[in-house]
């Protein structure tokens, strides 16, 4: 009986110790954020044409476990405000920094960029 009985406990360990993750060459479910998912593609076309395009760049991030994006600027003379954004393009309540931030990633900066990372 005991000797049934420890395959059995083995694997029920193992199921509890597997983990769904997400796979690190997605954001939310697609390998290309920037062209697949249609608000960050807007976001993208709105940066390269607006005023001081070459400062501008997409990035995402992971915060508390979920996959979020957020605008920023390289601009020297410019201040902005990191807003992070879901999977949905909702904005993310709470207050954070650069610091709550995991796994960040640009994934979007115009051809003339001036930005070093």
């Amino acid at each position: 009986m005991k000797k049934a009985l420890y395959p059995i406990l083995f694997c029920l360990v193992l199921s509890f110790a597997c983990k769904d993750n997400e796979d690190p060459a997605t954001a939310c479910g697609v390998s290309d954020p920037v062209e697949n998912i249609p608000w960050l593609k807007q976001l993208a076309e709105e940066s390269a044409t607006g005023g001081l395009a070459e400062f501008s760049y997409i990035a995402q991030a992971k915060y508390r476990g979920k996959r979020v994006f957020y605008w920023g600027s390289c601009c020297p003379n410019c201040s902005w405000a990191l807003i992070l954004l879901d999977c949905s393009g909702d904005r993310v309540a709470g207050e954070y920094t650069f610091d709550d931030l995991d796994d960040q990633k640009v994934i979007w900066r115009p051809e003339n960029s001036q930005c070093s990372f």
